[in-house]
């Protein structure tokens, strides 16, 4: 049980914003903010601040709260892709050329290279890969710029 003055429901899929229904939800008595009204951290400085949904915006917004000092908290309850911007461009280069079961297995490598298990953070990756899951499911590895370090310092919970 997480205790806080706002909430940042980060849910959704490319820009289609959705708020699922939570339980609860209508009696919390902070702030609930979706991710789409979110323009940075500042006003949360010394808050208290749960972040839902772990997709790019959510670990954008988390990495931000952190920054502007809030006590940040994450939840993901999905299994993950997290490469860099690096990365991505690699593999969006090497699929034209190469199979994508090679190209996921590599961005797996290089992901676990560059921030190893993060599976004590609870975050987990899936059993597919990156570039399979985007074109089959249409979901978007995370692209991280700097919130795997916040977590792993945990800055972010």
């Amino acid at each position: 049980e997480l205790e806080g003055r706002f909430l940042v429901v980060a849910s959704g899929e490319t820009s289609n914003p959705f708020t699922p229904v939570i339980e609860g939800l209508n009696t919390f008595p902070g702030d609930v903010l979706h991710s789409t009204r979110f323009r940075n951290g500042k006003a949360f400085q010394n808050q208290k601040v749960l972040v839902v949904g772990s997709g790019n915006s959510g670990m954008e917004i988390a990495f931000d709260l952190a920054k502007h000092g809030a006590q940040t908290s994450l939840v993901v309850r999905s299994p993950v892709h997290i490469l860099s911007r690096d990365m991505i461009y690699l593999g969006l280069i090497l699929v034209k050329y190469i199979r994508v079961n090679l190209v996921d297995s590599l961005m797996v490598m290089l992901s676990k290279l560059v921030y190893g298990d993060l599976s004590e953070y609870g975050i987990n990756r899936p059993k597919e890969g990156p570039f399979f899951m985007k074109a089959v499911y249409g979901k978007y590895p995370i692209t991280d710029i700097g919130t795997c370090k916040k977590i792993k310092s945990k800055e972010i919970q």
